[in-house]
């Protein structure tokens, strides 16, 4: 058996309740010193011409996302700023139209339900719209969204909860301004939203700011984080007078997927101690010298608090394995399948639907 191998336990701060979800996403950004060494994100490239009021179009660069990694106790990362994965606005009027941005997203389009969260540091320089959000499309979406021209009061600020759907629902519905007891550009915060079947609720630091049920989206989707400027005065407004940018400190997904075929041959026992992982709830600020925990087995070290690595498996010099030896059958001389009583076995394809019945076979 494996740690989280029948998914992850998540807390419904408000109702009391539990919900488990199959698979996990999990992103320490604070220690990521190369972006294209993670594999569950892709930097996003596009352009988009001034829509509507806009005065400016979207430049969405590669350049503007970059890494900040702080190691551990750091009050800042490499380059100085706040440590994590950052999306950069560029300033002053843009050259070719289009003012520079920065936006990721997660490979995985396959997420149905969950719970999202992110640890988040905004800019402080007006002229910018931030978010984090899931999307299917244009008519599926839900979002957190940041407008720096928001911010002017040291003590308070107004975030905007906003959910696409089907043009048939109203607008007033899906769109909902929360103010939050402190600037979002202070510091890191945790922004979380719960998406169940006819529900999404919105927290930050582990406190309810909106729960609705309308328009809520029932397909599968991913995840997205952008930064970015138009100029629109009813919106964005900007480009920032400075170069601006926001930090990621961390993400955290626990989903359900489009199909459960994987997930019924991975989970063989739920009564297991460690079969399905608790969640915990972040329910202060988190601060980037201290480690999340991590709960997926995905992230591998210790410092992080998940699990450690299991140690690599040798391969079976004597068609033996599974068992006490620790012997692996794959890539070895005698093929790669073996079973649970310690020695390797051959099969004809035709017979390897019912040997599969009559014994507990593994691939190791």
């Amino acid at each position: 058996s494996a740690v989280c191998e029948c998914g992850y336990s998540t807390h419904s701060i408000n109702t009391n309740e539990n919900e488990v979800y199959t698979d996990a996403l999990e992103s320490d950004f604070l220690r990521l010193k190369d972006f294209n060494s993670q594999e569950d994100w892709d930097r996003q490239v596009w352009e988009t011409p001034p829509v509507g009021t806009a005065k400016w179009g979207r430049n969405h660069t590669a350049a503007n996302v970059r890494t900040n990694p702080g190691p551990p106790a750091a009050e800042g990362g490499v380059e100085g700023s706040d440590p994590g994965l950052q999306l950069w606005v560029s300033s002053g009027v843009p050259e070719g139209g289009s003012v520079p941005s920065g936006e990721v997203a997660t490979r995985r389009r396959d997420m149905l339900y969950g719970s999202f969260r992110a640890g988040i540091k905004y800019t402080g320089e007006h002229g910018t719209c931030g978010a984090f959000f899931w999307q299917r499309n244009n008519n599926a979406e839900i979002d957190f969204e940041f407008l720096s021209k928001l911010y002017t009061d040291p003590s308070k600020a107004d975030l905007l909860l906003v959910i696409h759907a089907a043009p048939e629902v109203s607008r007033n519905d899906l769109f909902h301004p929360t103010t939050v007891p402190f600037r979002p550009d202070f510091g890191y915060h945790e922004y979380r939203f719960d998406w169940t079947p006819g529900r999404i609720t919105f927290y930050t630091d582990g406190k309810l700011i909106w729960e609705t049920e309308k328009g809520v989206p029932s397909e599968a989707g991913g995840l997205i984080l952008n930064h970015w400027s138009n100029g629109d005065p009813g919106w964005s407004n900007g480009p920032p007078a400075k170069d601006a940018h926001m930090e990621f400190s961390y993400v955290k997904a626990y989903f359900n997927t489009t199909s459960d075929a994987e997930y019924k041959i991975r989970c063989r026992d739920r009564s297991k101690p460690d079969a399905v992982c608790k969640v915990p709830d972040q329910t202060s600020p988190p601060e980037p010298k201290k480690s999340t925990t991590f709960v997926s087995p995905k992230k591998g070290l210790p410092e992080q608090g998940g699990p450690a690595p299991p140690p690599p498996q040798k391969v079976t010099p004597d068609a033996t394995c599974g068992g006490s030896n620790g012997y692996t059958c794959l890539g070895s001389e005698h093929g790669d399948c073996c079973s649970s009583y310690g020695f390797w076995y051959v099969l004809a394809p035709r017979f390897l639907f019912l040997t599969l019945y009559q014994f507990e076979w593994r691939a190791m």
